[in-house]
């Protein structure tokens, strides 16, 4: 019997006729898509929710005394909430601002539900921070979450729209009767001292090509999260010298264990210095300071070409703010309503979902 990423029965069937094994055994890909039997046999392929392998709401759920769920199909581990969808009674017109996971369920969720639906996404590329999620070294399949999502926005029946950005006016020019905000967030920057003198980028600007990046970097990193892990190996695999500073008792730690460990170990191979506990201070020209979060004392890292800031996210409620005066219900999910993960936001997508 085989076991582990055997996410699609056709890849499993391939094994199988190829003599590799006699069985294959799928966890985590039944957590993302319980239906995955019966569409298989309907001959359904298409329609099946793939595992993406992230093991957030799964195993990292279960090592944390959670109950396991999947970060793709929050219905798993709540079906006693959300095991059926109940068609509404009262069908309205519903308008989805932001086309990132969270918005994309909320979208899925209310269609569904027999609600007619419509999503703006101001870019012409639905997926937002998870764009830039898959371009990281090792990230590729995350981007997975995208596909999965618009499929279920499809066989709903919601109205995609992209590259039209959505104002307070264009809302009332739409009249709907409820609104869901998923305009999620962007990179938090705060004062850095010195930073005029220095070459400071973000983790965004990186993944996106919009600036070079010297031979020496340091990366910043508060949320201790994938992100700084993926930049440090990105960056060193592009040749640089990297330091990856956290502001945490390890690279990592906010993540998954298995997903942790195996980023680090490649971290070493590459050659990437992890410094921990480590708050950013300053920066000058050519060198970063840090300060020690458990002494106090100051840590400083020399011969710098370039800070890369991993610092976290800020709401973006612009839209928010000018719909005060709305004459209909907001509901608010994801990052816009408060900078998380994937996690949150789908599965507050879902609550929006079920709720109009």
């Amino acid at each position: 019997m085989l076991t582990g990423r055997v996410n699609q029965p056709q890849v499993a069937e391939q094994i199988i006729a190829s003599g590799q094994a006699d069985a294959c055994g799928m966890t985590r890909a039944m957590i993302c898509d319980p239906d995955m039997a019966s569409k298989a046999e309907s001959g359904l392929l298409d329609n099946i929710r793939a595992c993406i392998g992230c093991n957030q709401a799964c195993i990292g759920h279960f090592h944390r005394g959670y109950a396991i769920s999947c970060i793709q199909h929050p219905e798993t581990g709540r079906e006693l909430l959300y095991g059926e969808r109940h068609s509404t009674d009262n069908p309205r017109k519903i308008l989805v601002i932001g086309g990132g996971p969270g918005g994309m369920k909320a979208a899925a969720v209310a269609a569904q539900r027999g609600h007619q639906v419509t999503l703006y996404e101001k870019n012409k590329t639905l997926g937002g921070q998870v764009l830039l999620a898959q371009r990281l070294p090792g990230r590729e399949e995350f981007g997975g979450i995208v596909s999965n999502l618009a499929r279920e926005m499809e066989l709903a029946g919601v109205n995609v729209i992209t590259g039209v950005e959505v104002t307070a006016e264009k809302v009332a020019q739409l009249a709907a009767d409820e609104v869901i905000l998923a305009t999620g967030a962007t990179p938090f920057l705060p004062p850095i001292e010195g930073a005029e003198d220095a070459h400071v980028v973000t983790a965004w600007q990186v993944l996106t090509g919009e600036v070079n990046v010297g031979a020496s970097v340091v990366v910043a990193d508060w949320r201790c999260d994938w992100v700084g892990l993926g930049l440090a190996e990105k960056l060193a695999r592009d040749g640089c010298q990297v330091r990856l500073a956290v502001n945490g008792t390890m690279a990592g730690e906010s993540i998954q264990q298995y997903v942790r460990t195996n980023w680090t170990g490649t971290l070493h191979k590459l050659g990437v210095e992890i410094i921990p506990y480590s708050r950013l201070y300053g920066v000058d020209a050519d060198t970063v300071y840090l300060q020690h979060t458990a002494s106090g004392e100051a840590v400083l890292c020399e011969g710098v070409d370039t800070l890369v800031t991993a610092l976290g996210h800020e709401p973006e409620t612009a839209l928010e703010d000018a719909l005060q005066d709305y004459d209909g219900e907001v509901h608010v999910v994801g990052d816009c309503l408060g900078p998380r993960t994937v996690e949150e936001a789908v599965l507050e997508g879902l609550k929006a979902g079920v709720a109009v």
